[in-house]
């Protein structure tokens, strides 16, 4: 077998006939087949696979796609060359409910999202979406890397088949708008796009936004051409997604942190042999910790070109969002006793 490559696979997506999935918590997703993608299912097991397709929903000037080039780095180094990463940013396979669907079908061996994304897979999941969940970076990795993570995520696998490794702290999010937002009224029938998913529907819906969920990809469009006002992300993802050019002001909000992880397909990751399993578990854990001490180390920069670009900062008082945080985590009572765990893990 040759030696590893690692190859960025970025090509235009092609559109597929879409079937309705169940409905989560009364918001109905839409997902589609990928079969169109051309690509070939990797057979009983990964250990047989000269290649792992990778894909992920960030432009390649973002950090996260460093990240996934750091980690077909060492794969290939760890495995002698036996396995290669083939790499597609830029929601080049679908968004990331598509890719999540082809991860089950096996059209994917790799998909880099968060952990929250599969909440309509799994419910426990959404936990990682409530508002003011995580203090910082130190105590993300906490819950994470802690008994309460561990246990959570090990739910998910057993019950959904969907493993995660890696977690890359992304940071606070924080919101754009093309209109000054001062205080938590300024956002009364503001149009703004979440990612499609009800927990984070709810939080602005409570906090007094007029939220529309909505593909990332189509995001600098509908900002471009006014269909929506606002959106949110955290720092790194507004500065590599150029959004100083269609918003003008950025409010730090801090409303929600969250995390980038590798997921895989459960069954299809314990079919691998053990050394397989090892190196891609050290290779995810490698390139998270190259990705969390450059967020670490450039969020104050990124905050400053941004603010250097034109954006204007504002600094909002936060009491209002942090007390409007209970009314969401009402909303869904099942996650009510995993939201204070995570709270209290030190």
């Amino acid at each position: 077998m040759a030696r590893g490559r690692i190859i960025d696979g970025a090509k235009p997506r092609e559109r597929t006939n879409g079937a309705q999935t169940p409905q989560h918590g009364g918001f109905p997703m839409r997902l589609t087949t990928l079969c169109a993608v051309g690509l070939v299912a990797f057979g009983t097991s990964l250990a047989h696979a000269e290649t792992l397709r990778l894909g992920h929903g960030q432009d390649p000037s973002d950090p996260v796609h460093t990240a996934s080039k750091k980690f077909a780095e060492a794969v290939s180094e760890k495995t002698g060359g036996a396995v290669d990463v083939r790499i597609f940013p830029s929601s080049s396979l679908g968004d990331y409910q598509q890719m999540q669907e082809a991860l089950q079908q096996g059209g994917i061996d790799i998909v880099i999202e968060s952990i929250g994304t599969l909440s309509r897979y799994h419910p426990l999941a959404g936990v990682e979406s409530m508002p003011y969940l995580f203090d910082d970076a130190a105590h993300y990795a906490a819950v994470w890397n802690g008994p309460v993570g561990e246990e959570l995520k090990a739910t998910i696998a057993d019950e959904a088949n969907f493993l995660v490794l890696g977690h890359m702290y992304r940071g606070a999010r924080q919101l754009t708008s093309s209109r000054k937002i001062e205080t938590m009224d300024d956002l009364a029938g503001l149009k703004m796009r979440v990612s499609p998913m009800k927990e984070r529907l709810v939080t602005w819906r409570t906090f007094g936004a007029s939220p529309t969920p909505m593909s990332w990809s189509e995001v600098f469009t509908a900002l471009q051409q006014g269909v929506i006002e606002a959106q949110e992300n955290p720092l790194a993802t507004i500065q590599s997604a150029s959004l100083d050019e269609v918003q003008d002001y950025l409010i730090l909000t801090s409303h929600m942190a969250n995390g980038f992880t590798f997921q895989f397909n459960a069954d299809r990751f314990e079919a691998l042999d053990a050394e397989t399993q090892t190196a891609l578990r050290e290779a995810a854990d490698e390139a998270s910790a190259w990705y969390n001490d450059y967020i670490t180390e450039e969020e104050a920069a990124i905050l400053a070109d941004l603010e250097s670009k034109g954006m204007t900062v504002i600094e909002i008082d936060r009491a209002p969002f942090r007390e409007k945080a209970d009314d969401v985590v009402a909303e869904f009572p099942d996650l009510a006793d995993w939201y204070r765990r995570m709270v209290a893990a030190d």
